[in-house]
């Protein structure tokens, strides 16, 4: 199994009612895909960080192997939901690791 876990910081430059309804829209939007990307076992955006936390979003992925990880990355079903959500980061951090 692989775990593919983003730490995101959202920029501060955006319509704030906006930016909620498009964060509301990604975390439904990536809690499907494992219904509809093969190998993709669990995915979950997580919207609402501690006072302690230095970063806004968390996604928390599992991949089945690596090969599934790397063909989720060109997923025509992931790629939409990209598309939505880096406009509105302005740093982002990410980490893969075998578990």
């Amino acid at each position: 199994m692989v775990r593919h876990v983003i730490l995101w910081r959202l920029r501060t430059d955006h319509d704030e009612v906006d930016m909620k309804r498009k964060i509301e829209f990604c975390a439904e939007a990536f809690s499907r895909l494992p219904s509809m990307v093969e190998g993709l076992v669990s995915m979950k955006l997580y919207t609402t960080p501690l006072a302690s936390s230095t970063c806004d979003l968390m996604l928390d992925s599992v991949f089945e192997d690596e090969a599934s990880y790397i063909a989720y990355k060109t997923a025509p079903e992931h790629l939409a939901v990209a598309s939505v959500i880096r406009p509105l980061v302005s740093e982002r951090i990410c980490m893969d690791c075998e578990v």
